[in-house]
């Protein structure tokens, strides 16, 4: 093995807790959003979810519906998302409860009450392979309930297995790599390769069949901002390409 290489697969090692402190450290997140966007916090008991609207039912891509179940009665709650740059905002209020058990809009200033289900959400143009994040919170910010979607993802499989790639670095330089489908308990191959290097090295799969959370980092050793991922294991081999660096961060 290279000396670069070497270097490279300590830096890849280590850069899980470097940024686990640069997503604690950064002052977006640190602010309001980090707040109101604490999981930890979430009220258990209720359920959200965001389900993508079809493109063949008239959907748009990157359009959601919000699905909630489990939503306390008697209180007003409030939509929040946060982007993938960290900014946080409103985009829906005043919603509760009715008679049937659905969120419904509160009939304010004339407007018509509208069911939350009914309503189309989504970021805009977004990175692939970045994830978007909605909560539904209660106006005194005790009862709180989040889902989680990425709207374009780097994503592949073969057969029953599944990897794929979150981008988790507003430089695009660091990806998450996840996976599941594999057989449980078994030892894979992982190598991932960018501008002329490859690391290699060995997991294995946990007793559910999932790959254990791999944190990918890249640096500039040239104009090459292609990179690939793969995982091979007894019964399938998964790989995918995907770009680093100022190209990940295009939106479409």
């Amino acid at each position: 093995m290279s000396l670069s290489v070497r270097v490279n697969e300590v830096r890849r090692r280590s850069i899980g807790s470097a940024l686990l402190f640069l997503l604690c450290a950064s002052p977006a997140i640190a602010g309001h959003g980090a707040v109101l966007f604490n999981t930890r916090h979430a009220t258990p008991g209720i359920e959200l979810e965001l389900v993508a609207l079809a493109t063949s039912q008239g959907g748009q891509p990157g359009k959601y519906r919000l699905r909630a179940a489990g939503v306390p009665r008697g209180i007003t709650y409030d939509i929040w998302a946060k982007d993938f740059h960290q900014s946080v905002r409103e985009i829906a209020s005043g919603f509760r409860i009715d008679g049937s058990g659905v969120l419904v809009s509160d009939d304010m200033g004339g407007r018509r009450p509208q069911r939350l289900d009914a309503i189309a959400i989504g970021p805009g143009p977004y990175p692939r392979g970045a994830a978007w994040d909605v909560a539904l919170v209660s106006i005194d910010r005790t009862i709180k309930a989040f889902a989680r979607v990425i709207p374009h993802p780097i994503v592949a499989s073969d057969g029953p297995c599944t990897v794929s790639l979150e981008l988790v670095s507003e430089r695009g330089d660091h990806f998450l790599a996840s996976g599941a489908g594999f057989v449980p308990g078994e030892e894979v191959r992982i190598e991932s390769w960018s501008a002329g290097q490859a690391f290699r090295r060995r997991s294995r799969i946990t007793t559910m069949g999932l790959l254990l959370s791999d944190v990918i980092s890249h640096a500039a050793v040239g104009p090459e901002w292609r990179a690939g991922y793969s995982v091979k294991g007894r019964s399938c081999e998964v790989a995918l390409e995907y770009e680093w660096g100022e190209p990940a961060l295009r939106e479409r």
